[in-house]
């Protein structure tokens, strides 16, 4: 591996992550639209329940798989193994689901929804969120992160053209969205497979038997299995206590503003398979500061960069709903601006979790994890339960008071995970970042907006007549964010010799 062969992979998944998000987005902006809140949050919440109960039917596994194969190249034998466990976690789901689960159970769950349509979303959900993933892990493992990103690229404007088609023909209902992610996945995940499949794998000796696969399996996922069940339970319970108390409104309030607020992970999910396979092979290596070198600036860096995002979004939130949904989403603008923080912390979350599960240190995770669930379920019962009518009452704060959960309790929960990082492999806990870093991007976004505000009316402004302040407001707010990265580099993980490096390089190329 040359030394810039992690750099390079991770500017072109930073570019590429952007432009799929864009696609993305945008692909959502028009479901949204076209079937409202009502209907938009029926369908997040029907998703969003098989996402929940994925946790559950995968155990662990997926996230062992993409350590293994990141470890060491395996043979076919280990890949069909795999793809085995992945047909019967299909077949036996989607079997429950259709035909044996009762009716009052059926309706109890998801409330009300037609059989078809659940076990559509159930289907739905396992290729976009289960074979999918699997295909790019593959790719990731091989270190193809460029053509892997290349095909993600490919799908996202795919899923966008045909949305765009079924809008112009007024199409989109809950159905039909089900169905074009099952085809869109679908064919991209056989077409995928072919095409990253990992070649060396036909020259490995057949040495993995079915019995010694399994054991490392169960090693690995064994403590897991209680991570699995809570973790079901615990995001399927917010979504179904958002949707039994709040109502299909509330829900589709919060998805979309969750929607939104994606984008500033871009940087997040762009890195993540790398780090996990650059952190998997030296911790497997025996290269500790190389562990913890990535770990530091790659946690830094993208806590401030998702602060970065969000401090530019969240002064704009009451106009960025008005102008891309809608008056139908007019009261969806307060949780927008509240959820555009939930990413910051999130991209923490998502660093420490991947270094648990790339260092194969499980067991802790586990635990921690479903500690922190079992402490703040029953606080977000007390958020969103309604205030009169329940033997526990709660404050019946609906969208507004899941986000507002989610961001304080999302800042608890990955700074305790973060302290028991550093306290394992022997560091420093790092925190001072976060209280510098991320109320200085905010203020600065705000800063921004005041003083483009002096020179033009933005409140009564039209779509067209904000195209100027707010180009001017990035440009400010590029300037100021610039600025301080330059003033102070360690904010962001950097050094003052990687800013004069990166300036070199910069200039070299102009």
């Amino acid at each position: 591996m040359t030394p810039i062969s992690v750099p390079t992979r991770l500017l072109f998944s930073l570019f590429s992550n952007a432009l799929r998000a864009i696609l993305t987005f945008a692909t959502g902006v028009l479901i949204a639209r076209e079937l409202g809140p009502s209907k938009y949050g029926e369908v997040t919440f029907l998703l969003g329940s098989f996402v929940a109960i994925r946790t559950l039917l995968d155990m662990g596994s997926s996230s062992a798989f993409y350590t293994f194969i990141s470890r060491q190249s395996r043979s076919n034998r280990f890949f069909k193994y795999y793809f085995i466990w992945l047909g019967l976690q299909f077949s036996i789901s989607l079997t429950l689901v259709y035909l044996i689960i009762p009716s009052d159970l059926f309706d109890e769950i998801w409330l009300g929804q037609f059989r078809g349509t659940v076990a559509l979303a159930f289907v739905a959900v396992f290729v976009q969120q289960q074979i999918w993933p699997t295909v790019v892990q593959i790719g990731e493992s091989a270190r193809s992160t460029i053509r892997v990103q290349q095909l993600n690229i490919a799908v996202a404007f795919v899923y966008l053209i045909v949305v765009c088609f079924q809008f112009w023909l007024s199409l989109i209902t809950v159905q039909n969205v089900l169905w074009i992610l099952i085809s869109v996945y679908g064919i991209a995940a056989i077409f995928g497979l072919r095409l990253l499949r990992v070649k060396d794998s036909d020259c490995i000796k057949e040495s993995d038997t079915l019995k010694k696969i399994l054991r490392e399996y169960w090693i690995y996922c064994k403590p897991m299995l209680g991570l699995a069940v809570t973790g079901c339970l615990y995001a399927f319970a917010d979504k179904w206590m958002l949707q039994k108390f709040g109502g299909s409104a509330q829900q589709g309030f919060f998805q979309v503003a969750s929607q939104f607020a994606q984008v500033s992970l871009i940087a997040t999910v762009s890195v993540l398979n790398i780090f996990w396979k650059e952190i998997a092979e030296a911790r497997n290596g025996g290269d500790h500061e190389r562990v913890a070198l990535l770990y530091k600036k790659i946690n830094r860096g993208l806590v401030i960069l998702s602060a970065t995002i969000a401090g530019l979004l969240f002064p704009w939130a009451e106009q960025i709903v008005a102008i891309l949904l809608g008056p139908t989403y007019a009261d969806a603008w307060p949780v927008l601006a509240i959820m555009f923080l939930y990413p910051i912390h999130q991209s923490m979350g998502q660093i420490g979790a991947t270094m648990f599960m790339a260092t194969g240190d499980t067991r802790k995770y586990v635990m921690l994890s479903v500690s922190l669930m079992l402490v703040t379920l029953p606080i977000s019962y007390f958020v969103l339960a309604p205030s009169a009518g329940m033997l526990l009452p709660g404050l019946g704060l609906g969208a507004i008071g899941m986000a507002t959960y989610l961001v304080v309790t999302g800042v608890a929960a990955v700074n305790i995970q973060a302290w028991m990082i550093a306290r394992h492999n022997g560091w420093k806990f790092d925190w001072i970042y976060q209280v510098v870093g991320i109320p200085l991007m905010i203020c600065l976004g705000y800063a921004s907006k005041l003083l483009v505000g002096l020179v033009w009316e933005l409140n009564t402004a039209s779509t067209y007549e904000l195209l100027v302040p707010v180009a001017v407001m990035c440009v400010l707010y590029a300037l100021a964010v610039a600025l301080s990265g330059w003033t102070l580099p360690r904010l962001f993980g950097m050094e003052k010799e990687d800013l004069y490096y990166l300036v070199k390089i910069l200039s070299r190329r102009a």
